[in-house]
C-alpha cells in the first residue's frame, strides 16, 4: 500500500554524493524521503522496472510514499515515488549486479557501502536533539533536561535496531523469493558452468552472496547473545569446506554452502523465538 501524496514535506534538500545530486526530503518529525527515480538513473537502471519491483514486493512497497518535491531540472514541485531512507540499503542489495551496466557496477557498490550514511549525515543536524544553549537553570533542572535528551537518543537508537531488524527480514525473504523464482533457463546454464569447470573458484558476485549470507548468521549470532559472530561462522565455514578464504570457495560447492548457512541462520532464529516465548 502506497500513502497518499503528503504536503508536510518540512525540509527538502539536494546531497551531493560522489558526483550524483540526490534530492532527499524530511516529512514529519524525523522520516526522510528519497525519490527511486533518479537514484535508478545513477545506477544506469531502468525506472519502470526499479518501480514495479518495489510496487510488488510488500515489505517495500507498505513504507513507500508519494512525497510532492521540487525537481531540479525544471524547478517545480511535482508528486514523486519516494523510498524511506531506512530502506535504501534493502533496495540497493535487491539489486543483481549482473544487470548493471559494467562501467557503473563500482557504482553501485559504493551506493551499497556509503548512500545510507551520507544522507543521514545531511540531515541529522536537523532531526538529532542539540545542545542544550548556557541557561540560568538549577543543577536538578539541567540534570533533567539531560535525561530527557539521552531519553530521546535512546529512542532513536530503539527505533534504529528495529530498521536493522527490518531490513534482515526483507534480505532473508528477497533470498528465499530470488532461489524459488530461478528459470529453468538460468538452472541450465549455472549445471553448465559447472559441468565445464567444477573445480574453478566462486565469482566475485557469488563472492558477495556468500559474505553478506555470513553476516546476516553473525549479526543473528550476536542478537541472540552469542559473541565473537563473525569469527565463529566463517571458521566453521573453512573448516567445513577445506577452504582458507571463502573465495576459494569451488563452485560445485556453492549451493551447498549457502544452504548451510542458510539452515544455521534458521536454526539461531529459531531458537531465539522459541526462547523469547519461555520467557
Amino acid at each position: 500500500m502506497i500513502s497518499e501524496p503528503t504536503d508536510g514535506t518540512q525540509l527538502e534538500r539536494v546531497v551531493d554524493f560522489y558526483g550524483d545530486n540526490i534530492p532527499v526530503a524530511q516529512v514529519g518529525a524525523e522520516e526522510l524521503f528519497v525519490p527511486l527515480k533518479p537514484l535508478a538513473e545513477f545506477l544506469g537502471l531502468d525506472y519502470s522496472s526499479q518501480h514495479r519491483r518495489v510496487r510488488s514486493d510488500s515489505e517495500m512497497a507498505d513504507f513507500c510514499r508519494l512525497v510532492r518535491m521540487r525537481v531540479q531540472a525544471s524547478g517545480q514541485r511535482q508528486e514523486m515515488f519516494c523510498l524511506p531512507l531506512k530502506l535504501i540499503p534493502a533496495w540497493l542489495f535487491g539489486i543483481t549486479t549482473s544487470k548493471v551496466k559494467p562501467e557503473l557496477r563500482d557504482r553501485l557498490r559504493l551506493y551499497r557501502r556509503e548512500v545510507f550514511e551520507v544522507l543521514w549525515n545531511a540531515f541529522k543536524g536537523e532531526i538529532l536533539p542539540a545542545a542544550p544553549p548556557a541557561t540560568d537553570l538549577t543543577p536538578a533542572e539541567q540534570i533533567l533536561q539531560q535525561v530527557e535528551a539521552m531519553y530521546k537518543l535512546a529512542q532513536q537508537q530503539v527505533e534504529l535496531e528495529r530498521q536493522y531488524r527490518v531490513m534482515a527480514d526483507y534480505m532473508r525473504g528477497h533470498v528465499q523469493r530470488t532461489n524459488s523464482r530461478l528459470g529453468e533457463h538460468e538452472q541450465r546454464l549455472i549445471t553448465i558452468e559447472l559441468r565445464l569447470d567444477p573445480e574453478a573458484d566462486i565469482t566475485d558476485e557469488q563472492a558477495a552472496e556468500l559474505a553478506l549470507a555470513v553476516k546476516n548468521v553473525a549479526y543473528a549470532m550476536e542478537e541472540h547473545g552469542i559473541s565473537g559472530g563473525y569469527g565463529k561462522v566463517y571458521s566453521e565455514l573453512y573448516r567445513r569446506f577445506r577452504i582458507s578464504s571463502y573465495k576459494n570457495l569451488k563452485r560445485a560447492r556453492y549451493d551447498e554452502a549457502i544452504k548451510w548457512l542458510s539452515e544455521r541462520y534458521e536454526a539461531i532464529t529459531r531458537r531465539g523465538s522459541e526462547g523469547e516465548g519461555d520467557a
